[in-house]
């Protein structure tokens, strides 16, 4: 039994590769991240008064002393650009550029230790978040009412 292989075949075999590559693809430039941008002292760093943090083209936002808020990303790499005044009063700006593991979806961004520690690796100010949310089971069991006119069996 002999096989014809025509020009249709590889035409097949040749979009079904294209179809795998292209989801290959959407996976690493689809995929949301969370960003916790932290202000809060670390160790022996203290907490910075005022900072401005950009992440990409996003609207910058401001953090104080103590705060922690949040961008939302799509992609794994990204352009994080910090500014604040330091005890100079002279306005400092850092840029760096931020690589987000494959895996994560929720990452802890360092602002004092990274203007701190300037020239310091990634793993050091960017590190992998857990919640520390825990959910509670009572083990009652509610009953659901489903009947519409239960209220009225009362009167």
């Amino acid at each position: 039994m002999k096989i014809a292989i025509n020009r249709s075949f590889y035409i097949r075999i040749a979009a079904i590769i294209v179809v795998i590559l292209i989801g290959v693809w959407m996976f690493f430039i689809g995929k949301q991240h969370t960003i916790l941008i932290d202000n809060n002292k670390t160790g022996d760093i203290k907490a910075l008064d005022e900072v401005y943090v950009q992440i990409d083209k996003q609207p910058e936002m401001v953090l104080y002393s103590r705060m922690r808020d949040q961008f939302v990303v799509t992609g794994q790499s990204h352009t994080l650009k910090i500014t604040y005044v330091d005890e100079n009063w002279n306005e400092v700006t850092i840029e760096k550029k931020l690589d987000i593991p494959l895996g994560e979806n929720m990452m802890l961004l360092s602002v004092p230790y990274l203007v701190a520690n300037q020239d310091s690796t990634q793993e050091e100010w960017l590190t992998h978040f857990e919640s520390l949310a825990v959910s509670v089971d009572t083990g009652a069991s509610e009953e659901v009412v489903t009947d519409e006119t239960a209220a009225f069996a009362d009167f």
